[in-house]
C-alpha cells in the first residue's frame, strides 16, 4: 500500500514538473532525426526493447557520433585545390620578382661599366683597378642571381656565363697591375677592347636568361591547365613588363607572346581574362616585332571579330579598340600598313562607329574615337567607310552629349574631321552635321593655368587641327562666309596676336596664320579688312610668322 502511495505521489509530482513539456518537445524533435529513425530501425530489427536506458542510449549516441563527425570534418583538407591554385599564382609572382631582380642587377653592373669606359676615355689611369673590381663584383653577384633563379640553366646559357667568368677575370688581371707608365695607346685600345666585348657578353646573358624566364611565364597561358585567377595574373605581370620599357615588350613578342593571348582571347574564357589579354597586346604593340607577331596571329581580324560581336561586353570591345589605336597610330616609329588591314576596314569602322555611339563612359568613347582618327591616317578609302555609317554625326553629337568633354576625346574628333576635310567629297557631310560650328568653337577653347601639362599639349593639337580643318573646309566660298560669321576669323587673328591665347605654340601659329589667308583669299578683303588682319596677310607668310613668334629667331 505504501509503496503504491508512493508510485502514485511520484506520479503526481512528474505530471506537475513544469519541465515536462520542454522535455517532450526535445525527445520529439530528435525522434524525428534521419540519425535517430535509423537506429530505431536497427533496434527494432534485433528485436531490443525501446525502453528508458535504450532511448537514453540512442540519445547519447546520437550526439556522440555527431561530435565525431565535426572532428572527421575538420582533419580534412577541402581547400586543397585552392591551394594548389595560389601556389601557382606564388609561382607566377616569383617569376615575375625574378626577371626585375635580373634586370636590376644587370642595369647596376651595366652602369659600372659605363662609368668604367669614362674613365678609361679620360685615361684616369689610377682608378681603373677599383673600377674593375667593382665591375666583377657586380657581375658575380649579377651570375650568383641567375643561377639561384635557374638552377639547371640551357647549355647555351651556361656556356655564356663560362665566358662572363673568364672575362672577367681576364679584367681583373689587366688592371691588378696597371700603371700611368705602363699606359700606352696599343694598352688603352687593348683595354677599350676587352671591356667592349665584356658588355657584349653580359647583353647577350642577360638576353637569354630574360627569354628563359619569359618562356616559363608565358607556359602558365592554357586556360586547359591554369585556373582563371592564374591566367589573369600572368597577363598582369606581361602588362607590367611591357611598361617597364619597349626591350621587354620585344622579348616578350619574340618568345610568342602575342601568339599566346591572341589565342586566350579565341578561347571561351571569362570576359576579364579576355579583356586583360586585349590590354596586354595593347601595350607589347610599341615594337615592329609584336605588329609582325600580330600579323602572324591573323590579330586584325580577330579585333574586328571582337569589335562586331554583341555578345562581348563594352570593356572587351573598349579593349579590343584600344589595340586598333595602338596598332594604327601614326607616331610610332614603325607605322606602316598591317597585313589584313584595308579588308577588314570597313568592318572596323561600322563596329568602332558604335560602339562611340553607345558608349557608357568617356573612357570607352576615347578609346571608340581614337582607334576611328587613326584609321583616317591608314587609306584615303575610310573616308568613304565614314560617310557611309555617319561617323561625323555621331562624334559631332557627342560634344552635345558630353561624352567628348576631355580635351583628349577633342583632339580625336578635330583629328578626323581635319583628315576628312583632304576630301571635298566630305565637304556636305561636315557641314550638315554643324562640323564647322564645333571647329570654330574649339578654336575658342582656351588654355589655362589649372590644366596639366598633357592637357595643355592636347588644347595646342586641337587649336592646330581646327586650323588646319577649316583651311582646307574654306576652299569652298559658302563654307568660309559660314566661319566668318561665325567668328572664326577674329578667334584666328587672336590666336596668332595673342602668345598666351595658343599657349605659345608656333604650331598653332603656322596652322592660324594658313587658314587666315586662305579665308581673305577666298571671301576678299572688302568689309574684312582691318589693321590687324591687314598685318598678318599683307606680308609673307615668314614675316607674318617672325612677327608674332615669341621666338624672335633669325632663319637667314
Amino acid at each position: 500500500m505504501n509503496m503504491t502511495t508512493a508510485f502514485t505521489i511520484s506520479g503526481s509530482y512528474s505530471d506537475e514538473n513544469p519541465h515536462k513539456h520542454s522535455a517532450m518537445t526535445t525527445h520529439q524533435s530528435q525522434s524525428n532525426s534521419a540519425l535517430y529513425q535509423w537506429l530505431s530501425g536497427s533496434v527494432q530489427k534485433m528485436q531490443i526493447s525501446e525502453g528508458a536506458p535504450v532511448v537514453k542510449w540512442l540519445q547519447d549516441l546520437r550526439l556522440t557520433t555527431e561530435s565525431e563527425c565535426m572532428s572527421i570534418l575538420q582533419g580534412k583538407s577541402v581547400a586543397k585545390e585552392s591551394l594548389s591554385i595560389d601556389s601557382k599564382v606564388l609561382y607566377t609572382k616569383k617569376l615575375k620578382d625574378g626577371i626585375d631582380t635580373i634586370r636590376n642587377r644587370a642595369q647596376v653592373a651595366n652602369n659600372e661599366l659605363s662609368k668604367m669606359l669614362r674613365k678609361l676615355e679620360k685615361s684616369r689611369w689610377k682608378h681603373m683597378k677599383s673600377s674593375g673590381l667593382w665591375l666583377t663584383h657586380h657581375l658575380r653577384n649579377l651570375l650568383h642571381e641567375i643561377n639561384s633563379q635557374i638552377p639547371d640553366p640551357p647549355m647555351k646559357v651556361y656556356t655564356e656565363e663560362e665566358s662572363v667568368l673568364s672575362q672577367c677575370a681576364h679584367l681583373v688581371q689587366i688592371t691588378e697591375n696597371l700603371t700611368e707608365e705602363m699606359m700606352t695607346g696599343s694598352d688603352k685600345k687593348y683595354l677599350l677592347d676587352s671591356l667592349t666585348k665584356l658588355g657584349q657578353s653580359v647583353s647577350s646573358l642577360v638576353d637569354m636568361v630574360l627569354s628563359v624566364q619569359v618562356q616559363v611565364l608565358l607556359e602558365t597561358l592554357d586556360s586547359r591547365v591554369s585556373s582563371t585567377h592564374c591566367l589573369t595574373s600572368t597577363v598582369g605581370h606581361l602588362i607590367n613588363l611591357g611598361l617597364e620599357g619597349e626591350y621587354m615588350c620585344y622579348i616578350i613578342a619574340r618568345e610568342g607572346g602575342i601568339h599566346k593571348l591572341f589565342d586566350l582571347c579565341r578561347e571561351e574564357i571569362l570576359e576579364v581574362v579576355r579583356a586583360q589579354s586585349l590590354r596586354a597586346i595593347a601595350t607589347l604593340c610599341c615594337v615592329s616585332k609584336s605588329i609582325i607577331e600580330l600579323e602572324e596571329s591573323n590579330g586584325v581580324e580577330c579585333l574586328s571579330d571582337i569589335l562586331g560581336a554583341d555578345r562581348y561586353t563594352e570593356m572587351v570591345r573598349s579593349e579590343a579598340a584600344g589595340v586598333v589605336a595602338q596598332i594604327t597610330s601614326p607616331n610610332l616609329d614603325h607605322y606602316q600598313h598591317i597585313s589584313g588591314f584595308i579588308e577588314h576596314m570597313e568592318d572596323l569602322v561600322r563596329s568602332l562607329t558604335g560602339l562611340c555611339l553607345n558608349a557608357s563612359s568617356h573612357e570607352v568613347f576615347l578609346l571608340g574615337a581614337a582607334a576611328i582618327a587613326n584609321i583616317t591616317f591608314m587609306d584615303p578609302l575610310s573616308s568613304d567607310y565614314l560617310l557611309q555609317y555617319h561617323t561625323v554625326m555621331v562624334l559631332v553629337e557627342s560634344c552635345t552629349l558630353h561624352k567628348a568633354d576631355s580635351l583628349f576625346a577633342k583632339d580625336q574628333i578635330v583629328t578626323v574631321l581635319a583628315n576628312m576635310a583632304q576630301s571635298t567629297s566630305c565637304f556636305t557631310d561636315i557641314v550638315d552635321n554643324e562640323g564647322l560650328s564645333l571647329l570654330v568653337n574649339f578654336l575658342n577653347i582656351r588654355p589655362n593655368a589649372k590644366l596639366t601639362e598633357a592637357e595643355l599639349a592636347a588644347c595646342e593639337r586641337v587649336h592646330q587641327k581646327s586650323a588646319i580643318a577649316l583651311t582646307r573646309l574654306a576652299k569652298d566660298p559658302p563654307n568660309a562666309q559660314s566661319i566668318v560669321s561665325k567668328g572664326g576669323m577674329q578667334r584666328l587673328v587672336q590666336l596668332c596676336k595673342d602668345s598666351g591665347a595658343r599657349n605659345g605654340s608656333d604650331v598653332v601659329l603656322v596652322a592660324s596664320l594658313a587658314a587666315l589667308r586662305k579665308l581673305v583669299s577666298v571671301c576678299g578683303e572688302g568689309p574684312l579688312s582691318t589693321p590687324d588682319i591687314r598685318q598678318l596677310v599683307h606680308p609673307k607668310i615668314m614675316d607674318s610668322y617672325l612677327m608674332c613668334s615669341k621666338h624672335n629667331e633669325s632663319f637667314v
